[in-house]
């Protein structure tokens, strides 16, 4: 369960527990079992009152039970400040002083309803301010304060329902936004970081913020700093294998028969020198995003695939392998048309040396049904890769053993690139290994739409 919805329910259960105890344990107003009152017309209350002053001047405090049933809840109480008893010694609730206070300076009769009953007050003389007061408790009936007390439950619910939906956002919503920025550098974006409102807050949440992006400017200057050593290095190897191949030459001129296996051996060892710096130069200009300063074009992808798979055909033969074309659907691809047939190149190229003697490499290529994506498929019949290493194969410098357990000749970079090249073009590469049937390369890239 995600942490928003642990906060929301129990911010909420909380709340729920709050609104229960004010609706249905907190204290109301008193109210007699006598029903009758609720429709007291006025004038009976200014009788009730009258009467009440009469019965008090005339005997006290003990005459004040009134004879006349109606009257029989009513309260009289003293003019002047508003004691915390009446003046047969009963103690007043805060509803009703209330009610008498206010009666002491309006000569109309003093309403003051609630949940369990409406609190009424006047002076026993209408045109004396100096008289006593005389108070009624009409109880409510009992539907109406079920029903008063259903609509406020349902009120508090809804408003701390509100209220715990709020706080959970706040709580929540900055650690979304760290983890969407966290997300952003994961695939790949150096530059994200968290947003500055985040890292500007004085909590623990803006130090996570500030943690985060220290991290990611650390991270991003080590990567960007091998990078650029990568490109310094492969360019500055540039020059000796150049002075180097034209020393090979002079020296294949002047040297003898006796001398053809060492030179020989030279030549070959620096062209895999040559080969190993140029790719390493490629890599390195698509991971700087050099190779992307041109506008992608429009172009299809069958015409691409079959003109590579033609090339790889020269080179086949002489391995006495094949490549065949076993599905063909195009589909145009808006991208960098160059750098996609340099990633199919290299996977071609890696399947024939993994392929079995006399073997052949499959290719497909097909628009996805139902999607906006485009497949081109690899399928070589060789070992294939060992289980949970079919994603290194496309790091840098990674070489795999071949057949009998040597290590398959080649720099380590063909799959590097070919993952980069596909990226560029806004697509995914991933390997598939199945025991007894090679390796599957599946290559994943956005198609264009078709226009009517």
């Amino acid at each position: 369960m995600k942490i928003f919805l642990r906060l929301l329910l129990a911010f909420w259960a909380a709340l729920q527990v709050l609104a229960v105890v004010l609706v249905f344990f907190s204290p109301s107003p008193s109210s007699p079992p006598d029903e009758k009152l609720w429709t007291l017309p006025l004038q009976t209350l200014e009788k009730c009152a009258a009467n009440a002053a009469k019965l008090y001047a005339g005997g006290g405090a003990g005459a004040l039970r009134i004879q006349d049933p109606v009257c029989e809840n009513g309260l009289l109480i003293a003019p002047g400040a508003v004691p915390h008893t009446d003046l047969g010694g009963r103690i007043l609730s805060r509803e009703e002083r209330t009610a008498a206070d206010r009666a002491r300076s309006e000569s109309n009769v003093v309403v003051l309803p609630h949940p369990r009953a409406t609190v009424l007050a006047l002076r026993s003389d209408p045109n004396s301010p100096a008289s006593d007061i005389f108070l009624v408790t009409v109880p409510r009936p009992q539907h109406d304060f079920t029903m008063w007390r259903t609509v406020m439950f349902v009120r508090l619910t809804l408003t701390s329902g509100l209220f715990a939906l709020l706080v959970a956002a706040y709580f929540v919503r900055p650690i979304a936004r760290l983890n969407k920025a966290a997300e952003q550098f994961g695939a790949g974006d150096l530059r994200a970081r968290a947003d500055p409102s985040l890292a500007k807050r004085k909590d623990e949440v803006g130090d996570l913020g500030r943690t985060f992006n220290l991290m990611a400017e650390r991270i991003e200057s080590l990567i960007l700093r091998y990078k650029s050593f990568l490109a310094h290095a492969s360019h500055e190897l540039g020059s000796p294998l150049t002075r180097l191949n034209l020393a090979l030459a002079l020296a294949r001129r002047k040297g003898g028969k006796q001398l053809e296996p060492e030179l020989d051996r030279i030549g070959q060892e620096a062209h895999r020198l040559n080969v190993l710096v140029q790719e390493l130069l490629l890599l390195a200009r698509l991971e700087s995003g050099n190779e992307l300063s041109r506008n992608p074009v429009l172009f299809d992808v069958g015409a691409l695939v079959e003109d590579a798979c033609d090339d790889a055909n020269f080179e086949a033969e002489q391995l006495q392998k094949t490549v065949t074309i076993v599905k063909q659907d195009t589909f145009p691809v808006r991208g960098h048309p160059d750098l996609l047939r340099r990633a199919f190149d290299n996977l071609l190229r890696n399947a024939l040396r993994f392929a079995k003697e006399h073997g052949r490499v499959e290719v497909s290529y097909f628009r996805n049904n139902g999607s906006s994506t485009g497949v081109i498929v690899v399928h070589d019949d060789g070992p294939g890769v060992p289980a949970g290493q079919e994603e290194s194969i496309f790091e840098p410098f990674v070489t795999l053993p071949g057949k009998q357990g040597a290590v398959a000749a080649g720099s380590g970079l063909g799959l590097a690139i070919a993952r980069t090249a596909v990226s560029a073009n806004g697509g995914t590469i991933c390997a598939r290994s199945t025991s007894g049937t090679g390796l599957i390369v599946t290559i994943e890239v956005p198609t264009e739409p078709i226009r009517s």
